[in-house]
């Protein structure tokens, strides 16, 4: 059995789960977004290459772990024709998921090897509850911020304290989930990486067998999308479709500051905006627009930077 998930943050989750779930299962990490760029042949790594490597030039993330993290992505392809039996976790509102599950499906259909697909998205806030209590009946509790020190400082809290500092965190998280959830009662997943390791049984549960007539037409949406081959791929009223490279343009732009400011704080409020139209899109993918729109004369790059958190723009006034 194999569980095939999209991108590094999917699969540390579901190593986490797979003692709880199916201990025997192998895991394999498509680390490539294959509703961005030439998908003629996305074993082509030079093809490839600009999607795959689009921080190239941030000293954080350059050079040798670059090369591994690709080669890590090209194994797990190769892999794809061991597979046996699948079972393949992915996001319904996530065009990078949702291209995903169509190459692999491409992949192995034809072979008519049982495949199953976990799909994350809506689940009732009172799971989410249920499973955070589950979570801290616990022997012990981690936490995990983005700042290192912060890591440090809560290392050495007690765990009584941390507990109850976690349990706030994931009260707040879930009324913030809940408010900005367009159905009462449920919460939101756009990606398998962005659920946590409790959470994940509640939709391996509800996992379902493809049919041959659905492993079809997920083929046939591959070879048209190939066909095409537009810069993009993006969900267009709930439909994969491709798209214009432009296609999020009017959404960056209108998070787009009046005054100069990094250009970070735009990058933030388009993915948030573009979250709801149903695309997750990455930070990179925004970013080169940023770059794209500036070129276009329809914003200023008032300072130039290799990173979003370096540069700063603003709008055109007037």
């Amino acid at each position: 059995m194999y569980w095939i998930c999209f991108g590094d943050s999917a699969k540390g989750l579901l190593r986490y789960v797979r003692r709880d779930l199916d201990d025997a299962a192998h895991i394999l990490a498509i680390g490539d977004d294959y509703s961005q760029g030439d998908i003629t042949d996305v074993t082509d790594r030079d093809a490839r290459y600009p999607v795959l490597a689009p921080w190239r030039g941030d000293p954080e993330l350059d050079g040798d772990r670059l090369e591994e993290q690709i080669g890590r992505h090209f194994a797990a392809l190769d892999q794809l024709d061991k597979v046996d039996e699948a079972v393949i976790w992915y996001a319904g509102g996530n065009p990078c998921e949702q291209c995903g599950l169509r190459y692999v499906v491409s992949r192995l259909q034809q072979r008519q090897i049982p495949v199953w697909v976990v799909e994350v998205g809506w689940i009732p806030v009172s799971e989410i509850a249920q499973a955070n209590d589950r979570v801290r009946d616990t022997s012990a509790v981690g936490v995990i911020t983005d700042s290192h020190v912060m890591n440090t400082l809560l290392r050495l809290v007690p765990q009584p304290i941390l507990r109850r500092y976690a349990a706030r965190v994931e009260q707040r998280n879930l009324r913030e989930r809940a408010a900005q959830s367009s159905r009462a009662g449920m919460a939101y997943f756009s990606t398998v990486g962005e659920t946590a390791p409790n959470i994940l049984p509640y939709f391996y549960k509800r996992r379902r067998m493809l049919t041959e007539t659905e492993q079809a037409i997920l083929l046939t949406e591959w070879k048209r999308m190939q066909e095409e081959n537009t810069p993009l791929r993006a969900m267009v009223d709930g439909k994969l479709q491709s798209v214009p490279a432009d296609y999020y343009d009017d959404i960056i732009l209108s998070c787009v500051p009046e005054g100069e400011n990094v250009a970070a704080l735009t990058v933030g409020r388009a993915i948030a905006k573009l979250d709801k139209t149903g695309n997750r899109v990455g930070d990179m993918q925004i970013f080169s627009r940023i770059r794209a729109l500036s070129t276009a004369e329809k914003l200023i790059i008032v300072r130039d930077g290799a990173t979003y958190r370096d540069m700063v723009i603003r709008k055109i006034r007037g």
